[in-house]
């Protein structure tokens, strides 16, 4: 052990704190020695940088997940398999939405019934679906007016 400078307070060298985990030092021998103890790397540091993937990185990786989001039934695909995308994940909030609605307006095809409406739903989803898919492909994260704020709401 060496002794500090300026006080007779043993502090342990650099090979004899190797083995410790987080490293022997604190506050008085970073004033004593006027060195910053070294405590290892940082884990926040590794969470940060696994958290922090490039936007253009998510949107290459959920791209065709994105796309089959759109798709009737198949949008259950990005909601399970890539939950930590968050480009996918939006799009398959926003497919699930349309698919609910889908449903409902197939339902709700009883001759006589508010033939016209429903047909309209049917056409309006079928429009949405089009251009969610057309935004997956270009790789924008565009909300859809209404369904994208349902699907923000939704705790899946």
């Amino acid at each position: 052990m060496a002794l500090a400078p300026s006080d007779k307070t043993p502090y342990p060298t650099r090979k004899e704190t190797d083995d410790l985990i987080p490293k022997v030092g604190g506050v008085m021998d970073t004033l004593e020695t006027g060195s910053v103890p070294d405590f290892g790397e940082d884990p926040l540091d590794e969470a940060e940088k696994t958290h922090k993937e490039s936007a253009a990185d998510q949107v290459e990786e959920g791209r065709s997940a994105a796309i089959l989001a759109y798709i009737p039934f198949m949008c259950f695909v990005p909601l399970t398999k890539m939950r930590e995308n968050k480009f996918a994940l939006h799009h398959g909030r926003q497919g699930l939405v349309l698919l609910l609605l889908e449903i409902l307006a197939v339902l709700f095809l009883i001759p006589k019934v508010s033939d016209y409406f429903w047909v309209m739903i049917v056409i309006l989803c079928a429009g949405s679906a089009l251009a969610g898919i057309m935004f997956a492909v270009q790789g924008k994260m565009y909300k859809l007016p209404y369904i994208g704020d349902i699907a923000e709401k939704m705790k899946l």
